[in-house]
Order: structure tokens, then C-alpha cells, then sequence
């Protein structure tokens, strides 16, 4: 194998320092969002001894070194992401530095380049969760097990193990890994049988367990957990966040089917296609499945996407197109992340309240557990406990007529109808809106992270007599999970 060109070099260095770049901007500086306030308390409840939540209990590698990044750098935004912006960044250099034998350098920097400057691996590289570290470890377990002379059988399984250990979901890469390895020493069909014998443990474990794993991985396949993601929004969702240009070079990647025994790209069709096709399965069945659970796939696919690239080298202007292509479709969104972290800035919204009104009004927001977070830090409202957008019939009865000033924080990308028509027509109908926190997304980004603040417009004062509020009813659960 020979040595790298000064030039080379330089440009790998250029490719690692922008996916540096990308992970550390506004890395301080975005506000917590969506599911990172369960990390924040759960890492708060793992530092204080108080006990381990079922979170850090289900998936305990994820929050260990979340836990260890806060510890040296505080229960902040900063300490909380440190974890996952360095998992994300060492991702791209082991696509680009590791298995030189086994993956062609072209193949490697274009995979790398993918990797850099995808927006959906930029977000969670930013993310306080878990999806970070288990790409990092799905991507060592992907290479390592690739033929060639320097593969190593026992050090990519125990980075799968490492990649379940951070999420559940990788454990269809660990199990594809064995396969991989099994399939060279087992008769076929034995394999078969123990690949049913694993798969009916497997749902033995899930339904007659109460492990926190299993009671997590039960309500999400009888679809009762708080999020529901059917098939099309898992299908589109992947397909989106992947990239379909980069989903089509990985198609044009993919071996034929006589190519030689010892190819890697053979073991990359196995990784990259086997865990999202068994994931869409329970999806066809009714179980909410997420498109970040195929996570463990994407640097096979990466891969792929390089070889697709790379072999089309012998007409180049086609292979510049769909180069360009593949960075080029992301932008919006990844101009989005630069300019706000794709992040509805809740921070933002909690010390403008803090500076117009007072503690004892009544504030209604989507996520508010998270504006209360942030309000808390303001002194004077340290107490407050705001309610949860959308409200029931009640609420909205007694709001509009209490005393009390009333404001209502909500989400811009949710008021085309994830409310329900009829909360926001009560928002319509009562309250006119006096402030806008963020920018208005670029063209063709997926996501409007703005915040609307309303203010009550008109308090309603019932005559003598008049009805009191509607029955109460049983109110679907919103996403809290």
C-alpha cells in the first residue's frame, strides 16, 4: 500500500477540519430541543447518585459518555453535546483513515465528504442522545469486518455490541455482523436456524420481560408509545435524511451478482440493506419505527455511494454531477443548521416572556417542560409551570377568562394542523401574536424552526347564569418521547 501524496494529505485534512467545523458551530450555543431535555435530566439523576433512570438502564453507553462529558465541562448545552460532536467527527476520519485495503482511498474520501456535510449526521452530531457514539461504533464494526488483511472478526463484533449498547437498533448490525461471520464456518442451514432461534428470543425477551428495554421496545411495537411513525414515514423519512442522490449512488455501488467471494462490497450490501428491510418489516405490521433506528446502516451506505461514485470515473462529467448532486441537495438544510442548530430556540422564547410578562401568568407552550427548564434559570420564575400545547376543551374555556394574562408559545412547523383545527382556531379567535423568535427557513428546507409567542387579545367575561365549562374528555397523547 502506498504512501499518501503530500497532497492527499492535505486535502484529508481539510475534509476532517470541516467536519470538525460543522460539529463544533453553535455547539454552545443551541438550545436544547425535543428529546435532549430527557438527557439532560436523566444525566442530572446519573451525576447526583439518585438513582439510574430507565433511559440510562435501556440504553447505558450513550449516557455514560454523555454523563463523563458533563462532568468535565458542566450540565450545559456544551457538556451535554461534547460526547456526540466527538463521536461524529471521529466517524468521519475512521471512513476516511481505516481499512485502506479494503476500501479504495477515492471510495473512502467520497464517503467521508457525504459524511461531513450531511445535515441529518451534523444534527446528531450536535445532539445530546445517543445516535452519535453508535454511529461511530457501527462505523468501526463496518469496517473491521470487511475482507481483506486487515480485517478483525472479534473487534467489529465487539463494536456492534458497543453500538447496541448505545441504542437498541444497532443490534440488527451486530446480528448481521455474526451473520457475516457465521455464513464462512455454518452450514446454511443451520445458519436459518439459528437465525430463528435468535429472532423468536428476541421477541420472547421484548413481550415477556419488564426490563425497561423490553417494556420500551413493546409499547413501540404495539404502537403505544407516545410518537407514532408508520411505513411512509419511515421509508420517506430515511430516504430524505440519506440523501437521494447519495441513495441512488449507493444502488450504483452495489456488487453484481457474480462478483468475486472476497469483494467488500458484498459484506457492505449485507450491512447497508439487511438492518433498514428488517426494520421496515414490524413497520408494515404497525410498529412505530423512526428513521434514525436504521442509523447503524449508514456508513455501508456511505460506502456504497463512494464505490457507486468512484465507478463512474470513466465518464467524468457525470461523475461531477452527481458529486455536486449529492452535496448540493442538502443545502437548505444544512444552511439551516448553521444559522440555528435546525433547533426551535426555546431559550430564546423563555427570556423574552421573562422580560414581558409576569410569574403568575398563565403560559401555555408545545414542549413546555422545556420552556419551563429555561425560564426557571430567570429568578422571578423559578416557580412557574406552564401547560402543554395543545390544551383540552376545558382549558381553553377557563384561559380565555381567567384573570390572568395568558400566553401561548408554538411551534411554526407544527400550525398547518398538528394542533388540531380546533385549538388553533381558539388560538385565532383569542389571541393575537406579538412576537416571532428565529429566522424564516431558507428555500426548500425541510424544517421552520420559529417560534410564534401569542398574547391573549380580549379576556371573556361570562353574564350571570351562563354555562359553565364543556365535560371533560380523554385527549390523544401528543409526542413526549
Amino acid at each position: 500500500m502506498r504512501r499518501p501524496s503530500a497532497g492527499t494529505l492535505a486535502g484529508l485534512a481539510v475534509l476532517l477540519s470541516v467536519a470538525a467545523v460543522t460539529r463544533a458551530h453553535g455547539l454552545s450555543e443551541w438550545a436544547f430541543d425535543g428529546d435532549e431535555l430527557y438527557s439532560y435530566y436523566d444525566v442530572q439523576r446519573l451525576l447526583s447518585g439518585t438513582g439510574l433512570p430507565d433511559g440510562v438502564r435501556s440504553y447505558p453507553l450513550g449516557y455514560l459518555l454523555m454523563a463523563g462529558s458533563a462532568a468535565l465541562f458542566g450540565l450545559d448545552e456544551l457538556g451535554l453535546r461534547l460526547a456526540a460532536a466527538l463521536s461524529s467527527v471521529a466517524a468521519v476520519a475512521l471512513l476516511v483513515l481505516l481499512r485502506r485495503d479494503a476500501v479504495p482511498l477515492a471510495a473512502a474520501v467520497v464517503a467521508g465528504a457525504l459524511a461531513a456535510l450531511s445535515p441529518w449526521l451534523i444534527f446528531h452530531g450536535q445532539e445530546a442522545r445517543f445516535y452519535a457514539p453508535l454511529l461511530l461504533f457501527a462505523t468501526a464494526a463496518t469496517l473491521l469486518i470487511l475482507p481483506g488483511p486487515g480485517r478483525r472478526p472479534l473487534a467489529a463484533l465487539l463494536c456492534a455490541l458497543l453500538a447496541a449498547a448505545c441504542h437498541p437498533s444497532a443490534g440488527l448490525l451486530a446480528a448481521c455482523v455474526a451473520g457475516v461471520l457465521a455464513a464462512e464456518r455454518v452450514r446454511p442451514a443451520l445458519l436459518v436456524i439459528a437465525c430463528v432461534a435468535c429472532a423468536a428470543g428476541a421477541l420472547a425477551f421484548v413481550f415477556l420481560s419488564e426490563l425497561p428495554l423490553a417494556v420500551v421496545l413493546r409499547e413501540a411495537l404495539l404502537r403505544r408509545g407516545p410518537g407514532n411513525y408508520g411505513p411512509a414515514a419511515y421509508v420517506a423519512g430515511l430516504g430524505y435524511n440519506l440523501g437521494p442522490v447519495t441513495g441512488l449512488l449507493a444502488l450504483r455501488g452495489l456488487p453484481w451478482p457474480r462478483s468475486a467471494r472476497g469483494d467488500p462490497r458484498r459484506v457492505l450490501a449485507v450491512l447497508a440493506v439487511l438492518p433498514p428491510l428488517l426494520l421496515l418489516g414490524p413497520s408494515l405490521l404497525g410498529a412505530s419505527v423512526q428513521q434514525r433506528y436504521a442509523m447503524a446502516s449508514v456508513p455501508a451506505l456511505l460506502l456504497l455511494a463512494g464505490h457507486g461514485l468512484v465507478s463512474l470515473r470513466s465518464r467524468p462529467l457525470l461523475a461531477g454531477v452527481a458529486g455536486a448532486a449529492a452535496l448540493l441537495v442538502p443545502l437548505p438544510e444544512t444552511v439551516n443548521l448553521w444559522r440555528n442548530g435546525d433547533r426551535a430556540d426555546m431559550r430564546a422564547a423563555a427570556d423574552w416572556l421573562a422580560l414581558h410578562s409576569r410569574p403568575e401568568h398563565i403560559v401555555v407552550a408545545d414542549e413546555h417542560a422545556l420552556l419551563d427548564l429555561y425560564l426557571w434559570r430567570h429568578p422571578d420564575f423559578d416557580g412557574l409551570v406552564s401547560h402543554e400545547a395543545p390544551l383540552d376543551a376545558v382549558k381553553q374555556w377557563g384561559f380565555v377568562r381567567n384573570r390572568q394574562e395568558v400566553w401561548v408559545v408554538l411551534k411554526a412547523s407544527r400550525m398547518r394542523g398538528a394542533y388540531g383545527a380546533e385549538f388553533i382556531d381558539w388560538v385565532a379567535r383569542h389571541f393575537e401574536r406579538v412576537m416571532v423568535i428565529g429566522d424564516e427557513p431558507p428555500w426548500l428546507a425541510r424544517h421552520d424552526n420559529r417560534l410564534f409567542i401569542y398574547r391573549r387579545s380580549v379576556r371573556i367575561v361570562d353574564p350571570p347564569g351562563s354555562d359553565g365549562p364543556p365535560p371533560p374528555r380523554d385527549e390523544p397523547s401528543g409526542d413526549a418521547r
